[in-house]
């Protein structure tokens, strides 16, 4: 990505302060954590994903309905094999997803020095786990095995202890990365330790990942308004499907109605995210060589 206007930053303070604002006034449980989650990532989080399709126009030539129907057809088939990867080893699956997160996310900081990309991309995952543990291992254990769940947090932990320490020395010692970059991970800390894991995910994934991945994409498609268009059927799309599953869980226990809501989101999160990693990172290289 290129270098991100400052409003972007300041929409995320802003993102994290009414966060915060709510954890002391309110202190969400799990369960209202996750009806903030669901509509906040369908509205504000899917859009970016949306996008995919008009990406894929600019890589390949889809031409004619059989060509964008042939598109489809492969990234479903990609989102499936994640999800029946899922089912077959969850805890495996857990851990490549916790990996490739990482990856996905450290592209919001690929305007910054490589160190400060990585450490912010560690801190989406291993912030929550460093200082939530316990949560953060309750929620992994939705998703996968105890003996599983209880791993990867672990993993996650150590690695957002090793991210931090990182980060404070190069702030320390780099004063030419005491920039934009800084800050956000500065409030991306600050938030990790301060907020449950699930608000904290609201916040970075809604009010920094997908605005930011959102406006860089959409300033260089082709035919933008076109390209919004697709994106907010698509997620409408997504949105009906899920709130159709999730009705169908009313009758359920709050417990297990809970367990699904994790499931559907995170797994869902997961599956989508392995075929547009895909798009972005050939259509960031596309950029990259055209400017």
């Amino acid at each position: 990505m290129i270098s991100a206007p400052l409003w972007q930053t300041f929409l995320f303070g802003m993102f994290a302060v009414f966060a915060l604002l709510l954890e002391v006034t309110i202190q969400p449980d799990s369960g209202l954590q996750l009806l903030l989650l669901a509509p906040l990532v369908a509205i504000l989080g899917l859009p970016h994903g949306a996008l995919d399709l008009p990406i894929a126009e600019v890589l390949w030539p889809l031409e004619g309905w059989r060509g964008k129907l042939w598109f489809v057809a492969v990234y479903l088939g990609l989102a499936s094999a994640v999800i029946i990867v899922w089912i077959l080893v969850p805890g495996v699956a857990l851990a490549a997803f916790l990996a490739y997160s990482v990856l996905h996310f450290s592209d919001d900081w690929s305007h910054a020095t490589s160190p400060l990309k990585w450490t912010g991309g560690i801190a989406t995952i291993g912030a929550p786990a460093l200082f939530h543990p316990e949560e953060v291992d309750m929620l992994f254990a939705h998703l996968a095995a105890p003996a599983a769940a209880d791993f990867s947090a672990n993993v996650a932990a150590f690695t957002g202890a090793l991210g931090l320490g990182i980060f404070i020395a190069i702030c320390i010692f780099k004063s030419e990365a005491r920039g934009q970059a800084a800050v956000e991970q500065a409030i991306l800390w600050g938030i990790g330790a301060l907020l449950p894991p699930l608000l904290f995910f609201t916040v970075y994934f809604c009010g920094l990942h997908s605005l930011r991945h959102f406006s860089v994409t959409i300033q260089s498609v082709p035919r933008a308004r076109r390209a919004l268009v697709i994106s907010a059927l698509l997620s409408g799309l997504v949105v009906l499907v899920a709130a159709m599953f999730l009705q169908s869980q009313v009758s359920s226990d709050l417990g297990e109605v809970s367990k699904a809501s994790m499931q559907t989101i995170f797994i869902g999160l997961a599956a989508l995210t392995v075929p547009h990693m895909i798009l972005v990172d050939r259509f960031g290289r596309l950029r990259k060589q055209a400017q």
